[in-house]
């Protein structure tokens, strides 16, 4: 392993336990360097199965946090807010049948969770 990448991944894994725990919610950065940290290492990933696993992964700890309802709800907003990115970039990336059903089962979840947690 590359020391870019060894470093990449511990970037990676502060950035994601700062945003599930909410340390800095009047960071809106936080989010944006994560999520473009998620795209970069999407489009520098080999094949597409990899690449929409970084960005369902990426959606999926923005879609966590903005449901939990421990954190500080401006927070959750901000996460919900951004998930669009990773999700989008996903379904651009979507290749084979079974990369459009990932990032369509995303979605859906998507869709029915959001409610249940912000009404």
């Amino acid at each position: 392993m590359t020391q870019h990448i060894a470093k990449a991944l511990v970037t990676s894994a502060n950035l994601k336990q700062q945003i599930r725990t909410a340390c800095h919610p009047d960071d809106p950065q936080l989010l944006k360097r994560y999520i473009n940290l998620a795209l970069d290492s999407a489009n520098t990933a080999g094949a597409s199965s990899e690449k929409i696993r970084i960005l369902l992964d990426c959606a999926a700890l923005l879609l966590e946090t903005a449901c939990d309802k421990k954190v500080v709800l401006s927070w959750r907003y901000q996460c919900l807010d951004q998930i669009y990115r990773p999700l989008l970039a996903a379904e651009k990336q979507s290749i084979t049948a079974g990369d459009h059903h990932r990032v369509r089962q995303f979605s859906h979840l998507f869709t029915h969770l959001t409610p249940t947690f912000f009404n």
